[in-house]
């Protein structure tokens, strides 16, 4: 009988230790059987060593070791349903045998079948179902959305999830592997940062090669963004054709006057030997004559060109672009362009619309070009009209405020021909309108203030 104890307790205490477990020993004592919960036990010759929960080493006489119980594994030990019904039979017949352990039996007891409702048979399919329905449940829960390997996480972010993940696998410790799949490209992921490396459209690179792929890529994208955007197309009227004609009539009414003038003072001193009235008339003719002349001369004569403000580089303006549309940045606190930039943009991207098929005497718009001043601006805008190109200028001079600069006059003329106040603001305004429509091409254009103006160059801020 005592060899058949010894046995089965030695049998159970190898089982116990294969897999790693605690072991529960019932001790004999005075007060009667007692279960304390042991690690680490070793039997030298009549005695067993054994370590306490709390860490005390302790020893009792082998005779004293009356049962050797399995221990519940924790939840990252592995266990089957075999080795749990083992364990809950064994239990169960250890209550059978020890009346003052039935209460702390029972609880574990109770830990084992927990474990094991976990882990269904797989002759109940109703119950596969269950415990899967319910793993697939905390998994969701743990993890809302899979690893995306092309998006870049932060530090925090992976260590949240990887937090989930293995409280899941804690809970389910059956599934360990399962779970570690899960867990696998969070934890390379979190390797990575940690290691300084970049990830770039789901390959990790070093920071050099990381930045290197990146310029090319961007150089790339930003190629293909600027060849296909557009800027709007502008009214193409430089002049209307109203103002021509009114012009026209003006210049032949002017000189059809002053022809007859100078008709009837020619008549009157060969026919009426007037000699006072005839010339009075003819050089009134003359010089009503030379003044539509010249007006029409100075219209069609071009002034001398702008100083400086050469077209040259429109780069500064298209990476502005392609940091502004093309990437969503917002403008910068300042800006400075200079007119050359700008002058080189507009020849680039300035795009007029066709003249309308009624427009026939209307002057047609094809360039602009400015040159900036201390304190002010010159603004040229070319334009065709029956052949002939036409030259329209506006000279813009700004008073300084606190609120920046501000417009203090606005000239301008055709050719060399000063123009009428009205023509000048009407003109003007209507350049400013093609400017805005232009200007939406810029996102954070609608929050840009001109700060300042400088020779050669214009400071824009950022409301």
């Amino acid at each position: 009988m005592i060899g058949r104890f010894a046995s089965w307790v030695l049998g159970s205490w190898l089982l116990c230790t294969a897999v790693g477990w605690a072991e529960l020993l019932v001790l004999e004592s005075d007060g009667g059987p007692a279960l304390v919960s042991a690690h680490g036990v070793k039997e030298e010759s009549e005695k067993v060593l054994f370590k306490e929960d709390s860490g005390t080493q302790r020893q009792v006489a082998k005779k004293k070791v009356l049962k050797t119980l399995p221990s519940l594994p924790t939840a990252t030990e592995e266990l089957s349903r075999e080795a749990a019904l083992k364990a809950i039979n064994t239990l169960l017949e250890a209550k059978s045998l020890y009346a003052n352990l039935q209460e702390a039996l029972q609880k574990e007891v109770e830990g084992w079948k927990d474990r094991l409702d976990k882990m269904p048979s797989p002759q109940d399919p109703e119950a596969l179902a269950q415990a899967e329905a319910a793993f697939v449940a905390a998994t969701e829960k743990a993890m809302p959305s899979p690893h995306d390997f092309r998006k870049s996480y932060t530090l925090e972010e992976l260590a949240g999830q990887l937090a989930a993940l293995d409280a899941l696998q804690k809970e389910f410790p059956e599934r360990a592997a399962e779970v570690d799949k899960l867990a696998a490209p969070w934890q390379l992921e979190q390797e990575q940062q940690k290691a300084g490396r970049k990830k770039f459209e789901g390959r990790w690179l070093d920071p050099a090669e990381w930045e290197k792929e990146k310029g090319a890529r961007q150089e790339v994208a930003k190629a293909a963004f600027l060849e296909k955007i557009q800027s709007p197309a502008l009214p193409p009227l430089l002049v209307g054709q109203g103002f021509f004609l009114a012009g026209i009539g003006l210049l032949a009414g002017g000189g059809l006057l002053g022809f007859s003038f100078l008709f009837h003072g020619v008549v009157e001193l060969l026919r009426h030997r007037a000699w006072w009235k005839g010339s009075a008339w003819a050089l009134a003719g003359m010089v009503l004559f030379a003044l539509v002349s010249r007006a029409a001369v100075l219209a069609v004569t071009s002034p001398e060109g702008l100083a400086g403000g050469e077209p040259a580089d429109a780069a500064p303006l298209e990476e502005l672009l392609w940091q502004q549309a093309g990437m969503g940045q917002p403008m910068p606190e300042q800006l400075r362009l200079t007119d050359s930039e700008i002058n080189a943009w507009w020849v680039r991207r300035l795009r007029f619309a066709p003249l309308g098929v009624t427009d026939v005497f209307a002057a047609s718009t094809v360039g602009w070009r400015i040159q900036f001043l201390e304190g002010g601006l010159t603004l040229d805008r070319t334009g065709r009209w029956l052949g002939q190109n036409l030259l329209l200028r506006h000279q813009l001079f700004f008073r300084r405020s606190d609120q920046g600069e501000n417009i203090y006059r606005v000239e301008a003329s055709l050719g060399k021909l000063p123009l009428p106040p009205a023509l000048v603001l009407r003109t003007w305004n209507q350049w400013v309108e093609s400017v805005i429509q232009q200007a939406t091409l810029f996102p954070g254009a609608a929050n840009a203030r001109l700060d300042k103006l400088e020779k050669g160059a214009v400071v824009f801020s950022s409301r």
